[in-house]
């Protein structure tokens, strides 16, 4: 499931897999607490573990500043180190579930 971000500043993705996805929230976001359900929902029904890391934005001003993030809740995609896309829209877990598994799949081949 959900994987704490091992640090809070801008430099953290450069210790992520060389694929991973970033659920961005606040715990007090009533929308953050929606999509992290969907998420779970997701990694369920996914045959592998997800590399799915979390991150409260209130602990990381710094990375939130750097990365650009606008809003939360946010789902980085990130491949290499680098943001390569930013989700802030979580329509319905079949929507959510087709884009994750369209950037892993693209990154497999």
């Amino acid at each position: 499931m959900f994987t704490p971000l091992p640090l809070k500043g801008p430099e953290a993705l450069d210790t992520l897999p060389t694929v991973a996805l970033v659920f961005v929230h606040t715990p007090l976001c009533g929308t953050c607490q929606l999509a992290r359900r969907m998420l779970e929902i997701v990694d369920a029904a996914h045959p592998h573990n997800l590399p799915l890391y979390d991150l409260d934005a209130n602990l990381a001003p710094e990375a939130m500043q750097s990365w650009r993030i606008e809003s939360v809740p946010a789902l980085l995609y990130v491949k290499n180190g680098e943001i390569a896309h930013v989700q802030y829209r979580f329509g319905d877990v079949v929507d959510l579930a087709d884009a994750i598994r369209r950037f892993l799949a693209l990154e497999q081949t």
